[in-house]
């Protein structure tokens, strides 16, 4: 094993181990601050569409290792992330992870597009 390989290995069992606190300061991607209702029903929408069945009943149903990943590199990411409902946060949590399943990184991408389109078609969004 190289040094490249441990340090990768080191870097993903930090982020699978534990949430890491929430910061403040600037997210990697430009995302708008939403409440987490829209946040959840965009990405339960875009989830959707990738997995027309993520699973049985009315919850999503993704990978579990996945669940860590959307976690660390996607809600907790989110500037309004600290404001909302450890519920909230575990429901958008299980649709991000979907997204990731279905469509990778082009999934995180298309949820940051929808809600930058859903901010500018709130009354009162920046056009």
């Amino acid at each position: 094993m190289d040094a490249d390989e441990a340090q990768a290995r080191e870097y993903l069992a930090a982020l699978v181990s534990g949430p890491e606190p929430i910061r403040p300061g600037q997210p990697a991607l430009a995302v708008p601050e939403q409440r987490a209702e829209v946040v959840i029903a965009v990405a339960r929408r875009l989830a959707l569409k990738a997995a027309p069945r993520p699973g049985t009943g009315a919850g999503p149903n993704p990978a579990p290792e996945l669940l860590s990943v959307a976690e660390a590199l996607v809600v907790d990411e989110h500037p309004a992330a600290a404001d909302w409902s450890a519920a909230d946060r575990d429901r958008l949590v299980g649709w991000v992870a979907v997204l990731i399943e279905h469509r990778g990184e082009d999934g995180v991408q298309d949820l940051v597009r929808a809600l930058a389109a859903e901010l500018r078609d709130e009354p009162g969004g920046s056009r």
